[in-house]
């Protein structure tokens, strides 16, 4: 009797294992995702010496700073004098280096992102021409940046930040015009066959300048480009834009565009002359 029970205990556990090994065969490994969502702010801080910003730098950026953090890319302009404040409280894991320090401020670009995902292929390009006629953009070395960033395994966007020239006058329009053409060229060159998102000041003021109509279409043809306001038809037209498109393999779709109202201190006011512009984007790959 003590063999055969000894011989059914060992069935029994032999059993069990082979119904053990199977399971284990039969889990399903993780599979990279298809779709989903991220967001991403482009906003014009106002950074400039607190004397001469048309905010008030010193009490906002303190304020700006945490209000980053719901955003999965924020791409900041005018980041000129008080990027350590602002970066004070944020989270996100990856952020671009300042082209320059407080002392240097006349070299900066002013242009700054921080980002939850990985970006890699980081690069500045100053616009190769400008306008002091309106402004005073001279002053600053303003141009755009780009970064190839990772917003999910395998699934990568050449993100851009801009600023561009302000002012009115046919100097003015002259020096967008040549940023428009530079800012196509590199996309053609750089991002061919990609995703793209193009963001930031762009200072094409559509409602008050109709001069700056045609070179917005310029860069949403050219480039392959679709507005996110437009996208999403909302009705209040700004110089603070997000452009994009898909690729081949990559679907790129904004669910919502806003400005985003918690930029605001505790009377209301704006924390900028400029407004945040957010959006939440549905990628899908195909």
């Amino acid at each position: 009797m003590k063999q055969i029970s000894a011989n059914l205990l060992l069935l029994v556990l032999l059993l069990v294992g082979t119904h053990f090994t199977k399971c284990s065969d039969n889990t399903p490994t993780a599979t990279e995702a298809t779709s989903g969502e991220f967001t991403l702010l482009t906003y014009n801080v106002a950074g400039l010496p607190q004397q001469i910003s048309p905010g008030n730098p010193e009490k906002n950026i303190p304020l700006i700073s945490p209000l980053l953090n719901g955003y999965g890319v924020a791409l900041i302009q005018e980041d000129f004098y008080y990027h350590e404040e602002l970066q004070s409280l944020t989270k996100h894991r990856y952020k671009s280096t300042p082209k320059a320090t407080k002392e240097q401020f006349a070299a900066g670009d002013g242009l700054n992102r921080f980002s939850k995902f990985s970006f890699s292929l980081f690069k500045r390009a100053q616009w190769s021409r400008c306008s002091n006629e309106n402004g005073n953009d001279c002053l600053a070395k303003k141009g755009f940046s780009a970064a190839e960033t990772e917003i999910a395994s395998g699934v990568k966007i050449d993100i851009y930040n801009l600023h561009m020239d302000a002012g009115g006058t046919q100097q003015d329009l002259d020096a967008r015009t040549a940023q428009i053409e530079q800012l196509i060229r590199e996309i053609k060159t750089r991002s061919a066959d990609k995703p793209v998102i193009v963001a930031g000041d762009i200072n094409l003021n559509i409602e008050r300048r109709p001069a700056d109509q045609p070179l917005l279409q310029k860069l949403l043809d050219e480039a392959n480009l679709t507005d996110a306001c437009f996208a999403t038809g909302c009705t209040t037209q700004l110089v603070d834009r997000i452009l994009y498109r898909g690729s081949n393999n990559i679907r790129l779709k904004v669910v919502e565009w806003k400005t985003d109202p918690t930029f605001v201190d505790e009377n209301g006011d704006r924390l900028s002359d400029h407004f945040a512009v957010g959006v939440r984007i549905g990628w899908e790959t195909l």
